[in-house]
């Protein structure tokens, strides 16, 4: 390659270097779906109302035991679940249990919305939404309640729905992933929950 072309390309590919490094660096700190997977897991225990699992990492590696309530379990058709069986588990980027599901059974796809969070319950059980289609109420998984803590009414909020329509997961929405040209699935999906 001539020193010319050297000097035309040189600064071209330094500016896609650097913008892709930046979108992949906001990329990564935004949680959703798309940092969520499904792992295998086996019930350990059952007792108390709760059900304890251990949970087979994507790397082969045992994670710690996570435990979920039986009326979780059973609201995702896991109503005959016995010591030793095989289930599908979500974790969200932090490692924490979202969601648990029947192997046996094709696993849905969860629902992303995004609004301005209107309500918190405070007892974390039910939040309300403004979105694209009005206010909207969805109860809430007692595994994310812990998450509406740090969240303010008013903010902007992108909001995770299980295949129940209730609430797994929700973090503050960052607008500049709509205009990076990196938004996967993100869009305002506003469905009435009854």
């Amino acid at each position: 390659m001539s020193e010319r072309h050297f000097i035309y390309y040189a600064p071209t590919c330094l500016v896609f270097l650097l913008l892709g490094s930046l979108a992949i660096a906001h990329d990564a700190d935004l949680g959703g779906p798309y940092t969520h997977r499904n792992v295998p897991a086996t019930i350990t225990k059952i007792e108390s109302g709760l059900m304890y699992l251990d949970i087979q990492g994507s790397s082969g590696k045992k994670l710690s035991p996570r435990w979920v309530s039986v009326k979780k379990a059973e609201r995702m058709g896991l109503h005959q679940a016995k010591v030793g069986d095989e289930v599908i588990v979500t974790l969200d980027e932090s490692n924490v249990l979202l969601d648990i599901h029947d192997p046996n059974r094709p696993i849905h796809r969860h629902r992303v919305l995004v609004g301005n969070l209107a309500y918190v319950d405070p007892f974390w059980d039910v939040v309300e939404v403004y979105t694209g289609g009005g206010l909207e109420s969805f109860a809430v998984d007692s595994l994310a309640g812990s998450k509406l803590g740090t969240l303010k009414e008013g903010a902007l909020v992108r909001a995770e729905l299980d295949e129940a329509n209730v609430v797994v997961d929700i973090h503050p929405y960052h607008r500049q992933r709509e205009h990076s040209g990196i938004s996967r699935n993100t869009q305002s999906r506003a469905h009435s929950s009854r």
